[in-house]
């Protein structure tokens, strides 16, 4: 596994699989995925599955004084993500080597065989079509609860935990008053049926979350989540994701 580095913007990025990091700039600059209304300078932000740190140096260029708690399990993924923190100076920031869940431990976690070019994307504590026990390195991983962690005003969550979502919104619902701006992929799978939207929807109405919800990125109005749900199958597609914004 040969790490290159790159610039890009005011950055130097390290990685591992330049389609993967790519896509991911892509979706950060282009299609404006993590894109979050604020007032404040100095953002109190959460950026759980943080991979190499993309979306860790995109929250700081938009806010350079914000203050930044990054989730990431993946030793090959958190490695790098360590060194472009290090290599751009950047401040006001946590790192957590660890996943998500709903309980503190140590899991399994899936992540991807290959050898030259890795993808860290799909790496998951949970099984899905492109990472199970048949096609996946198999690794154990720290895990904690993030309710531990969320202990004052956050302005924004950030979910991309490959399938943990529904257990995960679960365990911080209690703490659910002090977050502000949720922004989240929720994984559909056949691997994983406990893995369920409608408990999460549930859960963020409950707590007077107001919700808009976007395929790739193209907006999709509530009503239309269920018949998403209903006609995905019937097209055979069984593996999806759905983003999900939510504000108080």
């Amino acid at each position: 596994m040969g790490i290159k580095t790159k610039k890009f913007k005011n950055w130097l990025i390290s990685y591992v699989n330049e389609a993967e990091l790519d896509e991911m700039l892509k979706e950060l600059y282009e299609k404006n995925y993590y894109q979050f209304d604020t007032s404040k300078p100095d953002p109190v932000i959460f950026d759980v599955g943080a991979l190499i740190g993309e979306t860790v140096l995109y929250f700081k260029e938009q806010f350079p004084k914000a203050k930044i708690t990054a989730f990431e399990p993946s030793p090959r993924s958190f490695a790098l993500l360590k060194k472009n923190i290090s290599q751009n100076k950047l401040t006001r920031i946590k790192l957590v080597n660890a996943a998500v869940a709903g309980k503190s431990g140590k899991m399994n976690f899936y992540t991807s065989k290959s050898k030259q070019n890795p993808w860290g994307r799909g790496d998951s504590l949970k099984e899905n079509k492109f990472n199970n026990k048949d096609r996946s390195k198999i690794v154990q991983v720290s895990t904690v609860r993030l309710s531990q962690y969320i202990n004052s005003p956050i302005d924004l969550l950030k979910l991309d935990i490959e399938g943990a979502e529904t257990e995960v919104v679960q365990e911080i619902e209690p703490k659910l008053k002090l977050v502000k701006n949720i922004i989240l992929e929720f994984h559909a799978s056949p691997y994983n049926p406990e893995n369920k939207l409608s408990t999460i929807l549930k859960i963020l109405q409950r707590n007077n979350f107001k919700s808009k919800f976007f395929i790739s990125q193209w907006p999709i109005p509530q009503f239309g989540v269920n018949i998403v749900l209903v006609i995905l199958p019937l097209l055979k597609i069984d593996e999806f994701w759905l983003r999900i914004y939510a504000k108080h």
